[in-house]
């Protein structure tokens, strides 16, 4: 069982890393707004909404909340949340693989605390 919830937090925290490398790639098509009156967010807006990307990491996100759910419905909310950490390690590993960021030494640690941190909530 815990297995079970814990392959759904996996795969729910996959489309949400997947969403927000849409969401990232589609920034790169977007002008930055200036943001001073309405007129400058109502264009940013439907600037932003016009993004094919934009909307498959809504899509994305849409199904990583639907697995979250059916994770939360099966497990112990203590249980799933902290494994929704997850999503900072996918979210490492993506950023790097797809947006060619780099992992300096300070965020490597820090992703391998959320590990560890993981691995004792699991065994717990």
């Amino acid at each position: 069982m815990l297995i079970r919830i814990g392959l759904l937090v996996l795969f729910a925290e996959t489309w949400n890393t997947i969403g927000q490398i849409f969401f990232k790639k589609a920034t790169y098509q977007l002008e930055l707004p200036s943001l001073k009156d309405v007129k400058s967010y109502l264009t940013f807006m439907n600037q932003v909404l016009r993004i094919p990307a934009i909307w498959l990491g809504f899509a994305s996100l849409g199904i990583g909340i639907l697995l979250w759910l059916m994770a939360l419905a099966q497990g112990d909310l203590s249980f799933v949340y902290p494994i929704g950490s997850l999503q900072y390690v996918l979210t490492l590993i993506a950023a790097r693989i797809f947006l060619h960021e780099k992992i300096d030494g300070m965020k490597f640690v820090g992703t391998l605390c959320v590990v560890l941190g993981i691995i004792l909530i699991a065994k717990s």
